[in-house]
């Protein structure tokens, strides 16, 4: 194809510099289809091993029953550390689909990849039901409690439902923007194609086929966004706040959310990395993804700090006795350690680090920062969730104070064993499902075909984008 006057005419050649090459179907294709090598295998292998560690955990953590909260601290963090990482990472591709930027085009499929860790959260999501205590004990809640009229169980009730929900919308919405690239890999691969002929589900290409997938995508989309702002509600308000008398804040679970969506980008940014490095993704990962990354992960660090102090100043100048205990309990007493690491981890270290430019704008600058916020998001979760189901809630008639704060829980061999599982088995999913679905689009990367192109601008060339409507 050429260049006709007064017309583009994209031809289909690699397009380098500002995002990198951007494949005809035929690489991706090959790339995919290849044998896994022995690293990838280990992986695999390993994963699934933790993964089953962590299944024995959670079956020795039940057997030795659910009436010790604190000795559930670890399990509830590791479990909400897979919703406020893995769980937040789809929400770049919805992010950046409504933006329609044409750099996410080869790393959002592996953001939406990530909607599989839905299952493992649900696994560890179930025996916590067990271990949250109905509202027959007389602790404030927003449900209002009223025996005989609301159920005792309501905060067990509607968390299920909204978190059932939000894996179905999750893996729904994963099937349905891989769909196309299923079709494709139909009528290409060998010795796979009954699956894939079972993923593409009849997919044909047609002028209507490609209008439902965007307008279901767009919706489901949708959907994915308010049910994990729903589920992560629930998951501040009835399994925390409401486990820590006088904690009363508006703001945390908006703050949980963002952490979320902060943990997403993060632990993205290393996933995209490791495709770069060791993946054999070099020439269709460029630059401009791992920047792009990098100045998410930048902004969203910043406004950490912002919901930090602004939760922080309700209690700081509230001076109730209930709200200094909540103070002591989270930052200031015997969880203090924990609390210096976080805010070092999560806030300080992006913020110095990513403001240079030569950090920000490099292919290893914005994973090792990813890693720190990692580690933080960890502390923190820990920081909130390991201190209020080990918190003695009883409460000191004449001083208004809780009677002692809990001293910080050393991790037992059940404890490490949960941990390594809800870290690992997302990870095993995520390892098991690329295998079938391509970790880089096929289909939208040809489709940027049609939006860009390299032109003569004097004596350079330039990349000549459009936007997609």
């Amino acid at each position: 194809m050429k260049k006709i006057k007064n017309n583009l005419i994209f031809t289909e050649r690699v397009i380098e510099r500002s995002l990198g090459k951007v494949p005809v179907n035929k690489e991706l294709i090959n790339i995919h289809n290849r044998k896994r090598g022995n690293t990838f295998n280990l992986f695999l292998y390993i994963t699934a091993f933790l993964s089953v560690i962590g299944v024995v955990g959670i079956i020795l953590r039940i057997m030795n029953g659910f009436d010790d909260m604190s000795a559930w601290s670890y399990y509830v963090t590791a479990c909400m550390f897979i919703f406020t990482t893995f769980m937040g990472a789809p929400m770049f591709s919805m992010a950046t689909k409504v933006a329609r930027g044409n750099w996410r085009r080869p790393i959002s499929r592996m953001s939406e990849i990530f909607c599989i860790s839905g299952i493992a959260g649900l696994i560890f999501f179930t025996p916590i039901l067990w271990v949250l205590p109905s509202l027959e004990d007389g602790r404030k809640t927003l449900w209002f409690f009223d025996p005989g009229k609301v159920p005792a169980y309501s905060p067990h009730i509607w968390t299920t439902l909204a978190l059932i929900g939000f894996v179905l919308t999750a893996l729904t919405l994963l099937w349905l923007n891989a769909r196309p690239d299923f079709a494709i890999l139909r009528d290409k691969s060998k010795g796979k194609s009954k699956i894939y002929s079972f993923l593409a589900h009849g997919w044909v290409g047609s002028t209507h086929q490609w209008g439902a997938l965007r307008d279901r995508v767009s919706v489901l989309g949708i959907f994915y966004f308010m049910l994990l702002l729903t589920v992560l509600y629930f998951f501040a308000s009835d399994f925390l706040m409401a486990l820590i008398p006088g904690w009363v804040d508006s703001l945390y679970p908006a703050t949980l959310s963002h952490n979320a969506i902060q943990g997403g980008v993060a632990i993205l940014t290393i996933a995209i990395f490791i495709m770069w490095r060791w993946g054999g993704y070099q020439n269709f990962i460029g630059l401009d993804q791992l920047w792009g990354l990098g100045k998410l992960l930048f902004g969203i660090s910043l406004l950490w700090f912002w919901f930090f102090i602004s939760s922080l100043m309700v209690l700081w100048y509230g001076k109730k006795p209930n709200e200094r205990d909540v103070l002591q309990l989270l930052m200031f007493g015997k969880y203090l350690p924990i609390f210096i690491f976080t805010f070092f981890f999560v806030c300080i270290v992006p913020f110095f680090s990513l403001t240079l430019d030569s950090i920000r704008k490099s292919y290893y600058g914005p994973p090792i920062i990813a890693i720190s916020v990692l580690i933080g998001n960890f502390l923190d979760r820990f920081r909130h969730y390991g201190s209020a189901y080990s918190l003695d809630r009883t409460i000191d008639d004449a001083t208004h104070r809780f009677v002692s704060l809990p001293d910080i829980v050393i991790p037992n061999m059940v404890d490490l064993m949960v941990i390594l599982g809800a870290i690992s088995m997302p990870l095993f999913l995520i390892l098991l499902i690329s295998k079938y679905v391509p970790v880089i689009s096929l289909w939208e990367n040809r489709e940027y075909l049609l939006y860009g192109s390299h032109e003569k601008y004097y004596k350079t060339e330039v990349l000549v984008e459009g936007k997609p409507y």
